[in-house]
């Protein structure tokens, strides 16, 4: 009797265990390619219950704003799949991009899977010393300042910018639509007044004539003060 008892037991506990769900990510690398700066790249992942009880997807975070998931069911029965559909925002970006992503479930053995992205961003038309993010230090509230920009044609063909689009009214640039002859380099003066005394991130978006970088992004910041 004894025997049997330790038996059962033994058969419930490895029936509870073999009956635990199971998460199966059929990528946990992605190669996303090339992306011209400004340009939004998609990628998808197929996740799979290949256990014996439903899994339960818990959540799904990333390690970037630039990163945006749609997330898949919340519950997978044994065999059932599902898709997790990521994109990713390339503005402000240079050269090899790494991101990542984390699937969390109820699997107890692999709770947490991670899903690693790589895309290469590049540029038409390339801001001179790295300005595509330009800080502008502490400025008075209403002071308007003023920055040079330049950008270079290294795309090997000609290139026009058409115009810009501001993120806000206080920030704006003396450009006016022109031909960019490669390897050339053209500059121009952006301004921007700040209304607030706190952190400020604009984003300027100077549009072209190309069909691969239809957009250069650059970024203002500074932080307003309250004038002396």
């Amino acid at each position: 009797m004894k025997h049997l008892t330790v038996a059962v037991l033994v058969f419930t506990l490895s029936s509870i265990g073999f009956s635990q769900p199971k998460i199966h990510v059929d990528k946990t690398n992605i190669d996303m390619g090339v992306a011209y700066n400004g340009a939004v790249k998609k990628a998808r992942a197929t996740i799979k219950n290949v256990g014996r009880d439903t899994l339960h997807i818990l959540g799904v975070s990333t390690s970037c704003g630039c990163t945006t998931v749609k997330r898949p069911r919340d519950f997978l029965r044994p065999g059932e799949s599902d898709i997790v559909e990521v994109e990713f925002n390339s503005t402000g970006f240079r050269g090899k991009v790494e991101k990542h992503l984390e699937i969390q479930s109820s699997d107890p053995k692999n709770p947490r899977v991670g899903i690693t992205l790589t895309v290469d961003v590049i540029e038409e038309l390339q801001p001179v010393n790295n300005a595509s993010v330009v800080w502008l230090g502490t400025v008075p509230k209403g002071k308007t300042v003023e920055q040079v920009i330049g950008l270079k044609n290294v795309s090997g063909k000609v290139i026009t910018l058409t115009g810009f689009k501001s993120s806000s009214p206080d920030l704006s640039a003396n450009l006016s639509a022109r031909r960019v002859m490669p390897a050339d380099t053209i500059r121009f003066t952006i301004r921007i007044t700040p209304r607030k005394t706190d952190y400020i991130s604009e984003m300027l978006l100077l549009e072209t004539d190309s069909n691969k970088q239809t957009q250069v992004p650059i970024r203002v910041t500074l932080l307003g003060v309250e004038p002396n």
